[in-house]
């Protein structure tokens, strides 16, 4: 059945990081909010099953993990906010209307305000075998462990050059995973200022540091300027071929007897949602990805519509904390409701916002990034995995004309896969842009059309 509209001030969609911190300072504040997840618990990706000890201990909460869990419940309770678990937005409207598909009926919340938290996804950049069973993503190494107890394989290498996969790493030997590698595409240039705006936030700068003399502690290796060329294996990875591409130095191959693949080439924003409100998307230089732009107050260019955390940029836990902060105290100064100090406080917390945003930069020009025509890609890799579309496929499309998405996805049906272009969509547009001579900035990801996240046709058609 089909509820009536509620109404609210905000709607926050995403309960991770960033959401649960909106959602939390808006609730004290003293506004109606409404919190929208798909997943059974709160606390998205970082927070996932904090306070459950898995594996002997290992991955026992941290940094207080589970105490925020615990008290941000305890508020989000106690202030009377609605939760919504396990639900699908599938759409929104001008008026600020989400539809959503919530136990088997759909929902209709209107927010006066609309707070767009839906975090990032995983990029893996198509290299020959990636879709064979046994290559995961970082961020997916980490889920099995933290949610389900699970090792996901016992000999790993691990290929990539950025955060997530010197945290994924240091977890999996934690967890007594033979580690058998560390690949890296290149060496990244550590200059001095680069090293001083680290310092803006030492806290993580140690960390980090400290993944690192963890690897070095266990002796494992770390190949530079190596490349994934193939994976053995066809019902399961057995093993991987790296080959070393470096200036001056002649090509070396090696194959590492593996049964787990670890990749990871950084995040891409989920902009699905804010694309559909309307908001407008720019190209991030920087980290080559499109993203909403917003205001210094986090608005996007739709009024009353703000997007937090790394659904924007990708920039950790303590990022999306204090944009959540930020947007809930300038939602409710904007209402004038809440704290008198509100706005001594909102200073403080975008002088903090500004310090991580230095250390960010820094984390961005020292984290190695590889582009697609840097892959030692085949005739027969796979870059649309649920359509198993390959790149020669689409490169004959391109070959005979077609220049631009629409056309490409009806000569091969790249993209119109079950995640709708999710995984595959970053590759397709770079492929397109080379083919025709453009910059990537010059093809903005179409919006998407609805629903917006697969649903049940019965739940579906009870929104008629």
């Amino acid at each position: 059945m089909r509820r009536a509209t509620m109404m609210y001030d905000v709607v926050i969609v995403g309960a991770g990081p960033a959401g649960l911190s909106a959602a939390r300072m808006a609730a004290e504040a003293g506004l109606k909010v409404a919190l929208i997840d798909d997943q059974p618990r709160i606390g998205g990706q970082y927070f996932r099953h904090a306070g459950v000890r898995r594996i002997g201990g290992i991955l026992a909460p941290r940094f207080g993990r589970a105490r925020y869990i615990h008290t941000s419940l305890s508020t989000l309770g106690r202030c009377g906010v609605e939760v919504l678990n396990e639900a699908t937005v599938v759409e929104i409207s001008a008026d600020r209307t989400l539809t959503v598909a919530f136990r088997g009926s759909i929902t209709q919340l209107q927010g006066e305000n609309v707070v767009i938290a839906t975090g990032a996804r995983e990029r893996v950049i198509p290299f020959p075998g990636w879709t064979t069973p046994g290559v995961i993503g970082a961020g997916a190494a980490q889920n099995l462990m933290k949610a389900s107890g699970v090792l996901p394989g016992s000999r790993v290498v691990v290929v990539g050059a950025n955060p997530l996969c010197l945290l994924a790493a240091t977890s999996l030997l934690r967890c007594g995973v033979k580690i058998v590698a560390v690949c890296a595409p290149s060496r990244p240039r550590v200059t001095f200022n680069a090293l001083l705006r680290l310092m803006r936030r030492p806290d993580i700068f140690l960390r980090g540091v400290g993944y690192l003399l963890m690897l070095k502690l266990y002796r494992i290796r770390m190949l530079s300027d190596y490349r994934v060329t193939d994976v053995i294996g066809d019902a399961k990875v057995t093993g991987v071929i790296t080959r070393r591409f470096a200036e001056g130095l002649p090509p070396s191959e090696e194959r590492l007897d593996v049964d787990l693949i670890v990749v990871n080439d950084g995040l891409l924003p989920n902009i699905e949602l804010a694309s559909r409100a309307g908001c407008e998307i720019e190209w991030e230089p920087s980290t080559s990805v499109w993203s909403p732009k917003r205001n210094a107050d986090f608005e996007t260019t739709i009024p009353h519509v703000y997007a937090v955390g790394d659904c924007v940029t990708a920039s950790g836990v303590e990022n999306s904390l204090l944009e959540g902060e930020i947007v809930a105290i300038s939602i409710a100064a904007s209402k004038d409701v809440g704290e008198r100090g509100r706005l001594r406080r909102l200073s403080r917390l975008k002088w903090r916002w500004r310090r991580l945003q230095k250390f960010r930069s820094a984390v961005v020009e020292l984290t190695v990034k590889e582009s697609l025509d840097q892959r030692p890609l085949t005739d027969d890799t796979i870059v649309c995995r649920c359509e198993d579309v390959s790149l020669a496929t689409i490169n004959d499309a391109l070959c005979q004309g077609v220049q631009d998405l629409n056309a490409l996805k009806a000569e091969t049906r790249v993209c119109m896969g079950r995640c709708q272009g999710r995984t595959c969509m970053h590759t397709v547009l770079a492929l397109l842009a080379t083919a025709v001579g453009k910059e990537p900035d010059q093809f903005k990801p179409p919006v998407p059309r609805l629903p917006l996240r697969p649903v049940k046709v019965g739940d579906w058609l009870k929104k008629f």
